[in-house]
């Protein structure tokens, strides 16, 4: 029986993530892992996220745009992500403040948290018959594994991008409404200037 999993490898050196996904190519070669997407993903000291340049630091298509790895790097290093805490890590603006979210009761908030400021890790979609081989390839090189069943991330995704959906529709809400009361104040303005200026040449 085959596991499909999502799973983040941290190492305590950064350098080592290529040597890691290097290694999970091969043993994808094999057979004795697949992987259908993985990628490296690196943040920088100030928080912002960004998959890691060149060939060698992305396994499969769907790590860049599509797959369970394309929507996890879409949704994390988006505006949600930075909202809830999972992008730079600071919860940002008066709507963060009304819906704070615990980020360790999220599977999302658990993944991030194992890429602080300043590291490298992989994140990877693996379809697995024993879990020895991802864990051993990452002990290999100093790395530990957190995985979870993918379809409870895929479920957390898509609820996070319905999250995203109704955060946009209420931003765009408060955006028509504040330029309604700015108009209307304009308007108010114009005409009691209007009426002033009658007002003194009657």
């Amino acid at each position: 029986m085959t596991d499909h999993n999502f799973a983040a490898i941290t190492f305590a050196e950064s350098s080592k993530a290529y040597e890691a996904l290097s290694d999970l190519r091969q043993a994808s070669a094999e057979g004795r892992i697949a992987v259908p997407s993985a990628v490296i993903l690196e943040r920088e000291p100030d928080g912002r996220l960004h998959v890691a340049e060149g060939d060698d630091a992305i396994i499969g298509a769907g790590a860049g745009t599509g797959g369970l790895v394309g929507m996890f790097v879409g949704i994390l290093g988006g505006p949600l992500g930075i909202l809830l805490g999972w992008g730079a890590g600071a919860l940002v603006g008066s709507i963060a403040d009304v819906k704070r979210a615990d980020r360790s009761q999220t599977i999302i908030g658990d993944f991030s948290s194992r890429l602080p400021a300043g590291t490298t890790a992989i994140f990877a979609e693996v379809e697995e018959v024993t879990p020895e081989v991802l864990d051993g390839l990452a002990a290999a090189q100093g790395g530990t594994v957190l995985r979870r069943p993918a379809i409870e991330v895929l479920a957390e995704l898509e609820a996070a991008e319905e999250a995203a959906k109704a955060a946009d529709r209420e931003a765009s809400r408060v955006m028509r409404e504040e330029r309604r009361q700015e108009r209307k104040e304009a308007w108010d303005e114009r005409v009691a200037r209007l009426k002033a200026r009658f007002q003194r040449q009657s």
